[in-house]
């Protein structure tokens, strides 16, 4: 599964459009995309899309294949499928993931080690203590 965050700026059909080169299924869902296919070209076309928007295009395993009887809700009677909640959970969280994940690369540009002060002489420090006690 493919899963955008709420706040990037690509829609679940351009990133499909992405991987039409692929001999790959690719379902649209309202979060994102369902992929199936062989693993090797599933992570090939993932590799693909990836760079796009990379702190806001997240992928996970799907517990179960792409119409699967388990979660047809045709065949269950209807309702939301397994999972759908937690999925709704984690969507709503993935804005906080990618402005954690952007502020991790602003940290990155920034020098590892700062530059350091030459150390409190003691006499300073003596004079300091001396003047905050009284």
């Amino acid at each position: 599964m493919v899963v955008l965050s709420p706040d990037s700026s690509f829609t679940p059909e351009t990133l499909a459009r992405q991987l039409i080169s692929f001999p790959i299924i690719v379902k649209t869902t309202c979060w994102g995309l369902i992929l199936s296919g062989d693993p090797q070209i599933l992570q090939k076309a993932i590799q693909k899309i990836r760079p796009l928007d990379s702190n806001r295009i997240f992928t996970k395993v799907r517990g179960y294949p792409p119409g699967d009887p388990r979660i047809c809700r045709f065949q269950r009677g209807g309702g939301p499928r397994p999972g759908f909640h937690f999925l709704e959970f984690e969507s709503a969280l993935l804005p906080l993931i990618s402005k954690a994940l952007d502020s991790q690369e602003e940290l990155s540009s920034v020098p590892e080690k700062m530059p350091e002060k030459p150390p409190l002489p003691a006499k300073t420090l003596k004079k300091i203590i001396e003047e905050t006690e009284k």
